[in-house]
């Protein structure tokens, strides 16, 4: 970044340790406000960029899948077949990836 302010905020970002305690603590923010305010919540797009540390990817996807879960916020995953997706293309079709499915706590049909 060229800017000293943004760089300082790239270096801090990089710094936060976000793991599923982590992420589960900005979601259950939102969550009492949803409960104080009595209105569903939904979390309409969460990823990570398929090319990610594979472990990385999966460990994100599970935590915020397992934190939106456990106070039945509703979620959709960004996206079905791009770059963040469930899916790969193989041979020009859609295939399911095991571990992403996994990682959401869905199961392979």
């Amino acid at each position: 970044m060229p800017e000293a302010v943004h760089r300082l905020d790239v270096i801090r970002y990089g710094q936060d340790h976000w793991d599923a305690s982590r992420v589960e603590a900005e979601i259950n923010q939102a969550a009492d406000w949803a409960k104080r305010n009595g209105v569903p919540l939904v979390c309409n797009e969460f990823g990570v960029y398929r090319k990610a540390e594979p472990q990385d990817r999966l460990a994100w996807l599970k935590d915020v899948h397992t934190a939106l879960e456990r106070h039945n916020i509703g979620w959709a995953m960004w996206d079905y077949s791009g770059s963040f997706g469930v899916v790969t293309k193989k041979d020009g079709k859609a295939v399911l990836d095991p571990e992403t499915v996994k990682a959401l706590g869905l199961e392979m049909p």
